[in-house]
């Protein structure tokens, strides 16, 4: 499939309007395309921030307002032309017709200015300047930890190699944190990531992320570093990666 046709069917995609085939040739490109699997994720968090922003409501009565003020003006200039008296009609016709009669001439003699032959033009030399080179900064290959995959069909998750150590937990108020863990190929956690939640309370959490240790997920039998997203509840330890 073609990054053009893949890029068409994104919306699609996203929605699950495609068919089998379709949605695993789609999947495929993404793995595949640097460039569409960047058009992707921007994509998906573009769409997830317009579904979290808040709905704007539209005050009561502003629709009839509008209506009314449309009709009023609408109305005004052809009442005011209707019943006009008659000497009102053309008040400034004689002295419009002295600047029509200037723009006339002015006309007329440009047209014969243009009209004589002012002989042959000079040759026009040309220069062709150069192009500076350009530096394009070298783009990272998909797979690493500045560039992790997300768990598909293809893309294995890590696995967490210990417990969730319950403790860190202790210092943070009672609700959800809502983070993205990059685990690298070697098994480490890359980044963490805070997307929801208070810093200052979570912080004792997010260094305790930053310590686990998992084992790698993988493409096709390589370990590649991976992108996955956790919510972790005070009253619900063991949540689920996805």
């Amino acid at each position: 499939m073609t990054c053009r046709a893949t890029r068409n069917r994104l919306s699609a995609y996203r929605d699950g309007g495609l068919s089998g085939a379709e949605s695993q040739a789609v999947e495929a490109h993404l793995f595949r395309c640097q460039a569409c699997g960047d058009r992707w994720r921007s994509l998906v968090d573009t769409l997830d921030a317009l579904a979290a922003a808040p709905r704007l409501r539209c005050p009561d009565g502003v629709a009839p307002r509008v209506l009314t003020r449309l009709e009023v003006e609408s109305r005004g200039p052809g009442l005011a032309l209707l019943y006009r008296p008659m000497w009102a009609d053309r008040p400034l016709m004689l002295p419009s017709l002295f600047p029509a009669a200037l723009l006339f001439l002015i006309v007329i003699s440009g047209a014969l200015a243009l009209s004589s032959d002012p002989g042959p033009l000079p040759p026009v030399v040309t220069r062709t300047l150069p192009s500076p080179p350009q530096w394009v900064p070298p783009v990272p290959s998909w797979g690493t930890e500045v560039n992790p995959l997300m768990p598909s069909a293809e893309v294995t998750a890590p696995r967490l190699r210990a417990a969730f150590p319950a403790d860190a937990l202790a210092e943070m108020d009672e609700g959800t944190v809502f983070v993205q863990t990059v685990v690298a190929r070697d098994g480490s956690v890359s980044t963490v990531t805070l997307l929801e939640g208070d810093r200052a309370l979570a912080e004792p959490l997010l260094q305790a992320l930053r310590l686990q240790r998992f084992e790698p997920g993988r493409f096709r039998g390589q370990p590649v570093a991976v992108s996955v997203y956790r919510l972790i509840s005070r009253m619900d330890v063991r949540a689920p990666i996805t």
